[in-house]
């Protein structure tokens, strides 16, 4: 087996351990809000979600759970709140429209000064 092989198959079991993990995340939070950062080891963030779960069903119900759910296998997985991949997709968003609105002006500036040169010459 060459080195290149050897690597593709330690990439694929990595891969795979990741897929395994994420999924016994997933069956741990429809269990118990949090169980994804318990499982990780981060005892204090995950008992707070669990906390913040059991409150959320009380005061929302199944959506203020599943929401909580959602925010801690995030967290968990990508280590940022569900908060935080919100905001980042609206910043990028609001400045894709900022770079097109600079790049309509700027387009509309150059016509019109194309205008005012033609109208002069």
């Amino acid at each position: 087996m060459t080195q290149a092989q050897s690597l593709s198959s330690d990439v694929q079991s990595s891969n795979v351990g990741n897929v395994l993990a994420n999924g016994a995340k997933i069956i741990g939070e429809t269990v118990l809000p949090g169980a994804s950062l318990l499982l990780d080891g981060k005892f204090v963030n995950g008992a707070l979600h669990t906390v913040a779960g059991i409150g959320a069903r009380i005061a929302l119900g199944p959506i203020g759970v599943v929401l909580v759910c959602a925010d801690s296998f995030s967290k968990s997985v990508t280590d940022k709140n569900l908060w935080d991949h919100a905001s980042g997709a609206y910043h990028a968003n609001a400045e894709k429209r900022a770079a097109a609105k600079a790049a309509k002006a700027d387009a509309k500036a150059a016509a019109e000064a194309e205008k005012e040169a033609a109208v002069a010459a």
